[in-house]
């Protein structure tokens, strides 16, 4: 299942995809937030066959929605009238902020569609629980503790 996440601002909207099964996001794009919006997301997703479309839910620091969040969701509504695709909401928690630590963002204002895919990202992982890659380093660890306990005996 493909999912596109969404960063939705009042003067840029950042884009993330994820890979075809739904496990890993990553930086698409970032577009004007104007009168084009709805109908070229409604082509991207077509284009990229989106089961899912996951938008930032923006809230403040005490977990409210703030002032975009209404836009957000009625642009969200839009699209699941528009199109058969499903759309989910994930809290954005400072997504921009932690976007602009990565290594090479510092000084990077055009950070949206970065933004986009850790909120992706976190939706991925809530939906898909630990990865390959944790559920193998438990294995090792539980491996491990039964060799030290055989050669004790």
């Amino acid at each position: 299942m493909k999912y596109l996440g969404i960063d939705f601002g009042s003067k840029k909207v950042g884009f993330a995809q994820s890979d075809d099964d739904g496990r890993m996001a990553f930086p698409l794009m970032i577009s004007p937030n104007d009168k084009n919006l709805m109908k070229d997301t409604l082509e991207l997703i077509r284009a990229m066959k989106i089961s899912v479309v996951v938008i930032g839910e923006s809230v403040d620091s005490n977990g409210k929605p703030n002032a975009i969040a209404k836009e957000a969701r009625k642009f969200g509504l839009e699209l699941e009238n528009a199109i058969d695709v499903k759309v989910s909401f994930e809290k954005e928690w400072y997504s921009t902020v932690e976007a602009r630590k990565q290594p090479g963002n510092e000084d990077n204002h055009e950070v949206d569609d970065q933004a986009a895919a850790i909120v992706l990202q976190r939706h991925l992982d809530k939906i898909n629980g630990p990865s390959a890659y944790e559920e193998e380093i438990n294995e090792d660890d539980d491996s491990d503790t039964n060799d030290t306990e055989e050669e004790s005996w």
